[in-house]
């Protein structure tokens, strides 16, 4: 969810998705977005002029699940708030904490 999350109003490369999520592995995330190119979620954009470069981007397909990675991690933030978990232990992507945050204060 990480990844989705982190291409959801950007693309990206390589190096910036790995540098969002620290701690994942190269391999781990190499794995990750093969298997959502696959699937048709993710688009790989390989630039000719410069070797080995490519972008990361949403597809449609992966456009529409940011919803729903958004109610999931809604939901857990304010349901799971008494397992004493502190934000930098979470594995929640620290702007998708701060995007709730914003959205909760502003309902209020």
């Amino acid at each position: 969810m990480g990844i989705l999350w982190n291409l959801k109003n950007q693309s990206l490369g390589f190096g910036e998705i790995k540098s969002k999520l620290p701690g994942l592995s190269d391999k781990i995330l190499m794995q990750e977005l093969d298997f959502f190119i696959q699937k048709k979620i993710i688009l790989r954009n390989a630039f000719e002029f410069q070797t080995g470069k490519a972008e990361y981007a949403l597809t449609s397909i992966g456009e529409s699940l940011i919803p729903l990675i958004n109610s999931i991690v809604e939901w857990g933030y304010l349901y799971l708030q008494d397992e004493q978990m502190s934000k930098e232990m979470s594995m929640t992507p620290m702007p998708a904490i701060e995007e709730i945050e914003n959205g909760m204060a502003e309902k209020e």
